[in-house]
């Protein structure tokens, strides 16, 4: 512990001091000023060996001092005395006196912050001046616990000028659920005489611990770190006493779940505590789980989690999961971290900054449950289900450390060692026989290389992927909706019962209106409502995810993980129609493939000053030939005078004055360049340009013209991608800040010209990547054209344009056959800008159109070539690519009969039957063969579109085989499925996910005898394996010998098992039931004798009749259910039966067999009220038809099952499970008044959440009592 200094001229001895220390303080006390003199240097920890005159660990030594007079003085260094149980004055208020104001709280606060303060067992730590001005952060701790956290506070002086004697005093804490203790002690102090700082901080600790001190005495020598502080001024002692009536030490954090309490009861208290936020969590999970995503909890300590420490709660999904929502083109397009990784990626959502209070976080109104609470939300992709520790608090760090980076230090190892050489040659004049030294030329060998050190700074830079937490081009953006609205949605949404578009709406016109909530609900209701039933259309297509506060009651509490993912993943689905920025909904006419930002100028700042969307780093290391296209069509448009909307405007850039050699206006063109922008008005003659003290101008002001010349101009400072790669490539050691593009060319290259370039890149909502393998490509077209996959246009353009393709072949039988043709579409290098950006439109006019209104494209590929994609007069000088012409190839829906015009070209005047597939760039030099392409094995496996001969696509007269477009994405997609894998929960997740019912009886066999037994916990990790009660059950009707179906019985049962079941008999497919049970929550948890006996006798009874029908002649076909044995877990109360063998005239047969679904996987969850109750049934897979949609078959909207058996007024405790299956089954082949179908989504899940609501809606309709304890038993 850290000693502290005691001068004998203040200190009395203590009662039980060694001879030679009252020898020692009889001669100090005698010294005369101005002599040498010993001070004793005490511990503040130590036992009481010093009072039993023991005297251990002394030490003498000379040393100058100011104390008093200069004197020397010897110090003694002693065990200490334990704490005087009176308050101890400290040092500052003598020594301070002379000082007022800020002066002197800054001398008191530096004296506090250098030598601690300590009281009553409790002790001041991590001191530190707040934000603002006579602000202090500070943290109390219990050192009796292991240094246990009692709280985190702010104190703020409001006047420092007035200090010590007449300011006010304000506390504050963001601490969740403080105990009414440690809230009063907080408010005593508010409340109290203005006093200085160290006094009140010692009147906090007295409080906390419940001791009484006694009044001030005069102020002391300083004492060491963790001493008690206090001053000398004249604070009387009912001012610094505790409340009379408070209770002791050992009852400060009686209210708080995650308290360390003093008194005997500690352990069991705290055990009390964690088990209730433990269960909290459970329930929140569980809840995740029921809606197919994957929850994790991430402490941030290493060993057992403890809810008093910090940590995160992260929910995950498998990113190709999302292609049942999102196009996978699209997810690529947005960043392809998100599909087209190494491996399987899933969407993270890191929660951090619950301080203690996951289970409390939001109230269920929705507001934070303390004032100045916020959490911090994170997204990202990890390999896994969730990040690392490590890398969760890696991924919270906003900093990082400036220094050399390990290239540098490689070079410089190399230069010291080459010094070093150099000077031993100089003394030796040689080094070795073989020559390695001095050359020939004088010149020296390289020395170094790997022997100084590049190997090990590669290893120790490489990083461990596993577990890694990376964001992506959307991340920055999601963060910030989440973190600034995410809470605020939820509370409107909970207060004006409105969905997520309404709740959307409500906040966009409060803050651009500067209206109330109240007014705006009152204004724009009928707005508000209209934007919620638009959205509930989109939902009921199944785009959307489940909204968990759709159906949750007023007073339940809300699942925070579970709602802030749902919302996540709709933003994400529907992130094209919302400004990156402001996150408000877009009104723009044209959709684009890539989210972007609305046209307020002040989103255009952020979007491009904080680095929101696509990272332009990720892009030039890993799509440098995309970067380079872009940045050369910009610069073609720009030096060619074509460049409009949108223009880099909004950005704060400053940029010299343009040369005016560059200023020119847009050429006149004969072509029918239906895109081509009219050309502008000739450039102003004068332009006064407003220079500022950098010499620079702001970019905004310029004209239209001079703006082009001025990126043309910038474009031209900036080096060659493949610099900028190296550069950024370039090895970093952790916790090193990354290399930066600013820092390329010294630092001479403009800020405005790394702006630019990032305008190039993230304005282009196209996606465009250049094609790496053989498979990927047009074959027969001229390899002098190098060839990008590109798209462009809303997300939903490929659904929209295969409808507009399926419409055609229902219609014409040619299309029928040949559903697509492939056309050409040249235009001017400089035009190009534009198209990727806006797509093939036709709404501007230069020359007019010969063939009428709309796109024109070209059958020959040499049309499109030769005449309209005329070369750039202009080029970008460090451009690797060169490009001199580009032309597309689109695929449009084959009707020529109603295009526009289909002799000699093709003008289509409806944009959703064309879909650009690739864009064709020609460069100054040709690509170097087929040699950087990876050539397929087996080129007979390259599928390539079927054409029709009429309305073939040629080059120079020979046929073009074009792949099929959907080809490689669908490849992609398959990949990332497969390589999915079902993780095991770590250790913390689950202990979070355990069964902590009592543990279960021993049981070898049942019979109808039996008495009840208690309910059994799960054992081990995961879906609970091993020993339990239903695998004694189970056991009990296998047989040894057959493989598990138990014989019949003996004598004339023989004949039955012999004849067996028929050959086409049902079969169970395990993969396909095992892969539903992440959806799977985990089992009831109450129990009651009744219930375990009639459950059990229910089980025997479902085993044997399934084990008898194994062998009998109809079969399991005709017994219509399956209980998988492999699934009869831990738990009695939760099963898992399959439903199959419908009757095949039936449509939900029809539908079964054609989507390849074995069987209806059910859920059945028994509570402890039964058999007086009934259980629960739902189905988990797959996903019906819902009645207002056209369905039927008794099942609802959400999976559960709408009879009134299963329902309190229906119900009979006589019921069998095998008798109820047989009823629902029955229910689902009715085809009054509807026959039951499978949904446009059947692989679907079903929702836990959901499945209780669709039970309570179908209850409410028909006026069926819903049984009591349902809520609990589901959720």
């Amino acid at each position: 512990m850290a000693p502290g200094t005691r001068s004998r001229s203040n200190a009395a001895s203590p009662a039980k001091s060694a001879a030679n220390t009252t020898k020692n303080q009889a001669q100090g006390a005698s010294q005369p000023k101005g002599k040498d003199t010993e001070i004793i240097v005490l511990s503040s920890d130590s036992d009481d060996d010093y009072n039993e005159g023991k005297g251990k660990g002394r030490v003498v030594k000379r040393q100058k001092t100011n104390t008093w007079e200069q004197m020397d003085e010897d110090i003694v260094m002693l065990d200490a005395p334990p704490t005087p149980p009176h308050s101890v004055a400290a040092s500052s208020g003598a020594k301070n006196a002379h000082l007022k104001g800020r002066k002197r709280f800054t001398a008191d606060f530096a004296d506090l912050k250098a030598q601690g303060l300590e009281k009553g067992g409790l002790a001041v730590t991590k001191i530190q001046k707040g934000d603002d001005e006579g602000m202090l952060d500070l943290v109390v701790v219990d050192r009796t616990k292991n240094d246990a956290r009692v709280v985190a506070c702010n104190i703020i002086i409001s006047d420092t000028s007035e200090y010590p004697k007449h300011h006010t005093m304000l506390t504050y804490s963001e601490d969740a659920d403080l105990p009414e203790r440690v809230a009063s002690a907080l408010s005593a102090l508010e409340s109290a005489p203005a006093m200085p700082i160290g006094e009140a901080l010692e009147r906090l600790l007295n409080s906390l611990s419940g001791a009484k001190p006694a009044a001030t005495k005069a102020a002391t020598k300083p004492l060491g770190k963790g001493k008690s502080f206090a001053t000398n001024n004249t604070a009387s002692d009912e001012e610094i006493e505790s409340d009379e009536g408070s209770e002791a030490y050992d009852g400060y954090f009686s209210d708080n779940d995650y308290a360390i309490p003093s008194n005997s009861q500690a352990r069991t208290t705290a055990a009390a505590a964690k088990e209730r936020v433990t269960a909290r969590i459970q329930r929140d999970f569980v809840e995740v789980v029921s809606s197919s995503y994957r929850p994790g909890l991430i402490p941030f300590t290493s060993g057992k989690w403890d809810p008093a420490t910090d940590f995160a709660v992260s929910v995950s999904f498998a990113t190709v999961l999302l292609t049942s929502t999102i196009p996978a083109q699209a997810l690529v397009a947005w960043d392809r971290r998100l599909l087209a990784s190494s491996k399987a990626r899933y969407l993270v959502l890191l929660i951090s900054g619950f301080n203690s209070g996951a289970g409390s976080s939001v109230h269920n109104e929705g507001q934070y449950v303390r004032k100045g609470m916020q959490l911090r939300f994170q997204v990202g992709v990890c390999s896994t289900y969730k990040p690392s520790r490590e890398h969760a608090v890696e991924a919270g760090r906003t900093f990082g450390l400036v220094g050399k980076d390990a290239e540098d230090e490689i070079r410089e190892a190399k230069e010291k060692a080459t010094k070093l050489r150099e000077a031993q040659l100089a003394e030796w004049g040689s080094l070795d026989p073989d020559g390695e030294g001095h050359g020939e030329d004088g010149s020296f060998g390289d020395f170094g290389g790997a022997e100084f050190g590049e190997d090990a700074v590669e290893d120790e830079v490489q990083e461990d992927e596993e577990g890694r937490f990376e964001r992506f081009s959307l991340s920055s953006s999601l963060e910030a909706l989440l973190d600034s609205q995410l809470v605020r949605l939820i509370g409107l949404r909970r207060q004006y019962g409105v969905g997520w578009a309404g709740a959307e709406m409500m906040v966009e016109r409060v803050e651009r209106e500067q209206r109330a909530e109240a007014e705006v609900w009152t204004v724009y209701r009928q707005d508000i409502l209209t934007a919620d039933a638009d959205e509930a259309r989109l939902a009921r297509g199944g785009t959307l995810p489940d909204d968990p506060l759709r159906a949750l009651p007023k007073g339940d509490d809300i699942n925070l993980p579970h709602v802030a993912f749902c919302y996540l993943v709709r933003r994400l689905t529907l992130c094209t129609r919302y400004c990156l920025v402001c996150h408000n909904k877009l009104s723009a006419e044209f959709e684009a493939l890539k989210p972007y930002v609305c046209d307020r100028p002040l989103c255009t700042y952020q979007y491009y000053a904080h680095n929101r969307g696509a990272s332009l780093e990720y892009e030039i290391i890993h799509n440098p030939e995309t970067v380079d296209l872009l940045l050369s069509l910009t610069y073609s448009a720009a030096a060619e005078g074509v460049v409009d909307e949108p223009l880099p405007v909004g950005m704060a850039l400053r940029v010299p004055p343009p040369d005016k050699s560059r200023i020119t206006t847009a050429p006149q063109s004969n072509m029918h360049a239906y895109h081509q922008p009219a050309a502008p008005a000739p450039a102003p003659a004068n332009v006064n340009y407003v220079i500022g003290n950098d010499g620079l101008i702001d970019f905004d002001t310029l004209p239209v013209e001079h703006m082009r010349a001025s990126i043309a101009g910038l474009i031209d400072t900036l080096p060659s991608i493949d610099d900028m790669k190296r550069h950024l490539e370039r090895k970093v050691k952790p916790g090193k800040s990354k290399p930066r593009l600013k820092e390329m060319e010294n630092g001479t290259v403009l800020p405005a010209a790394w702006s630019i370039l990032r305008w190039c890149v993230a304005s282009c909502t196209a996606y465009l990547e250049e094609m790496s393998s053989e498979e990927q490509c047009i074959q027969g077209l001229d390899p002098a054209w190098r060839q990008f996959r590109f798209s462009v246009g809303a997300p939903d353009a490929e659904a929209k344009f295969q409808k507009a393709q399926q419409k055609s072949t229902a219609t014409d039988p040619n299309a029928k056959k040949y559903p697509s043709l492939y056309a050409f579409h040249g235009s001017a290098l400089r035009n190009w800008h534009s198209i990727i950006r806006h797509g093939l439109w036709f709404k501007i006019v230069t020359n007019g159109r010969a063939y009428g209104d709309g796109v024109y494209l070209a059958k020959e590929a040499q049309t499109s070539m030769s005449h309209y994609a005329a070369s750039g007069r202009v080029c970008w000088r460090k451009s690797k690519l060169g490009p001199t012409s580009c032309m597309a190839l689109a695929e449009v829906v084959n009707l020529p009969q109603q295009f526009v015009s289909s002799q000699p070209h093709y003008v289509i005047k409806d944009t959703e039957w064309i879909m650009c597939r690739y864009l064709l760039v020609k460069g100054l030099e040709a690509p170097q063969g087929d040699a950087s392409r990876k050539k397929k094995k087996d080129r007979a496996a390259i599928p390539f579109v079927k054409l029709d001969p009429a309305q073939s696509t040629t080059l120079m007269g020979k046929a073009l085989q074009v792949p099929q477009p959907g080809h490689q994405i669908a490849q992609l997609v398959d990949e990332r499925t497969q390589e999915l894998v079902d993780e095991d929960h770590d250790e913390t997740d689950a202990y979070i996910f355990a069964d902590r019912a009592p543990p279960p009886a021993e049981v070898i066999d049942v019979s109808d005898d039996d008495e009840p037994m208690p309910m059994p916990a799960a054992k081990g990790k995961g879906k609970g394996k091993g020993a339990s009660l239903v695998a004694a059950v189970s056991s009990a009707f296998k047989s040894k010998g057959n493989g598990g179906a138990v014989a019949s019985g003996s004598g004339s049962g023989g004949s039955a098992a012999a004849k067996g079941p028929p050959k086409d008999d049902w079969k169970h497919d395990a993969a396909y039931v095992q892969r539903t049970m992440q959806m799977l929550m985990p089992p009831p948890l109450d129990s009651s004798p009744s219930a375990t006996m009639a459950v059990q006798r229910e089980l025997k009874a479902m085993l044997k009749e399934q084990d008898k029908a194994m062998v009998s002649p109809g079969g399991l076909k005709e017994l219509g259910w399956y209980m998988p044995p492999e699934l009869v877990g831990d738990n009695l109360f939760q099963w898992i039966v399959e439903m199959h063998s419908f009757d095949e005239t039936l449509p939900i047969a029809k539908d079964l067999k054609r989507e390849k679904v074995n069987s209806l996987i059910f859920e059945i969850r028994f509570g402890p009220t039964y058999p007086i109750g009934p259980p629960f049934f739902r189905i988990i897979t797959p996903r019906f038809l819902p009645f207002m949609h056209g369905g039927g078959g008794h099942v609802t909207g959400g999976g559960s099952i709408c009879m009134d058996l299963l329902t309190s007024d229906g119900w009979l405790p006589s019921y069998s499970i095998s008798a109820v299956l047989m009823q629902i089954k029955l229910a689902i082949s009715n085809l009054d008044p509807k026959p039951a179908r499978l949904a446009q989504n059947w692989n679907t899940p079903y929702g836990v959440g959901e499945a209780l609501a669709g039970f309570k809606r179908a209850a409410a309709t028909h006026n069926w009592t819903v049984p009591d304890g349902f809520d609990k038993l589901v959720r």
